[in-house]
């Protein structure tokens, strides 16, 4: 469950820590000397570490500068992580980000650097929706398999994929007004199903 993670280790703790170093070299620089100035070498040296290791955290200089992909879990994988909400397809796709993620942690420096990258460049953007976009089909595809297998529980009976793509939107939407405190904070902070609810409250509230 997200609200209760088990504690992390130290190795977890390491590569969060080098994955958080990369991330902020990488949208530092983007920021310094523009989005598609930045080199992988320049990313290597500010972060200090090896361009081996630099892929083993990311598939690309992009991914590394917006944010890669969401690794989306697929199959029996997602379907157990979905099925512990059977009433509730968002909050499904919320925990099911994050455990495809592998963990709730938000590193909000990173995402005050980003925030402003993407605010200020438009390449960045660009490149920061596709991955969005990419991931989000991911989680579609998921949700409409996991409804077409338990038509029951739709509540667009006879349109999963419309109604998979109307759970990840509104995931993606509470997800950006729980940013908005992110942005606030400093360091590491957790990505609760708290907020989550009260994201969802707040949405709900001017609908």
């Amino acid at each position: 469950m997200i609200e209760t993670p088990a504690p992390e280790g130290l190795r977890a703790r390491k590569r969060r820590a080098t994955e958080n170093a990369i991330e902020m070299a990488s949208a530092g620089l983007a920021l310094e000397l523009g989005f598609e100035n930045v080199t992988v070498e320049a990313i290597c040296d500010r972060a200090d570490v090896s361009r081996s290791t630099l892929f083993n955290y990311f598939p690309s200089r992009d991914a590394a500068i917006v944010g890669r992909p969401i690794p989306v879990l697929g199959g029996d994988e997602a379907a157990e992580v979905l099925a512990q909400t059977p009433g509730d397809l968002t909050r499904g796709i919320y925990r099911l980000i994050f455990a495809s993620i592998g963990h709730s942690h938000v590193n909000s420096d990173v995402a005050r650097l980003r925030g402003r990258l993407v605010t200020e460049q438009p390449a960045a953007r660009r490149v920061g929706m596709i991955l969005l976009i990419e991931s989000g089909e991911r989680l579609m595809a998921e949700a409409a398999r996991w409804l077409r297998a338990h038509p029951d529980l739709a509540r667009l009976p006879g349109q999963p994929e419309r109604e998979a793509s109307l759970a990840v939107n509104a995931a993606y939407t509470a997800l950006t007004v729980m940013a908005g405190g992110w942005l606030s904070s400093i360091g590491d902070v957790q990505a609760s199903e708290a907020a989550f609810d009260a994201a969802i409250a707040e949405l709900r509230a001017v609908l």
